[in-house]
């Protein structure tokens, strides 16, 4: 199975708040509350998703299959302030705020080719350093250290444990790279 990876357009919102809201229920319905689970409805967030691929400060990128069916986004900016009680984010100049993938992809090398076109996007833009931040009970931090991620440092969101994965960018280049060879041979 191969992706096509493109900046999302206004017309993408609906379908980025639909893998958005799954994505949420897959890996966070046991560590947050009904409340949060309920404001990430997709018909509530179509708006939102609107705004950030709308807003230059943001990337938003969005994965297609073969039928044109989006099947994974990642959501992506500036460092953003954090409740960061251990550890540092010095030398980070860019995050991910959100990358989910549908289920049924999941697996298939989707998430490794949004992170490396999110670090192609930044170093495009001058940036050297990648981070995001996973809930400490999120069972998908599994791939972000499978992929190289480190352990920078450790908060909380809205009262949740949660740890920043930092990277370099040509690390995440370089994981592209060799998806990209694997897949043509």
């Amino acid at each position: 199975m191969t992706f096509a990876v493109r900046p999302a357009v206004a017309a993408d919102a609906q379908a980025i708040a639909e893998i958005h809201f799954a994505g949420w229920q897959i890996a966070y319905a046991n560590v947050v509350s009904d409340e949060q689970m309920e404001a990430k409805q997709p018909e509530r967030r179509i708006p939102f998703w609107q705004e950030r691929i709308a807003d230059p400060k943001c990337v938003v990128l969005i994965a297609e299959d073969e039928a044109s069916k989006a099947q994974g986004f990642v959501y992506a900016g500036n460092v953003l302030p954090h409740d960061i009680r251990t550890g540092g984010l010095t030398g980070y100049d860019c995050e991910i705020y959100s990358l989910h993938c549908r289920l049924d992809v999941q697996g298939k090398g989707l998430g490794r080719q949004l992170m490396a076109e999110i670090a192609y996007t930044f170093r495009e833009r001058g940036r050297t350093a990648l981070m995001l931040w996973a809930y400490r009970d999120n069972a998908y931090r599994r791939f972000y250290e499978k992929i190289g991620g480190e352990i920078m440092a450790e908060g909380f969101d809205d009262d949740i444990p949660d740890m920043a994965y930092g990277w370099p960018l040509v690390k995440l280049i370089t994981l592209g790279a060799n998806a990209r060879t694997t897949e043509n041979t």
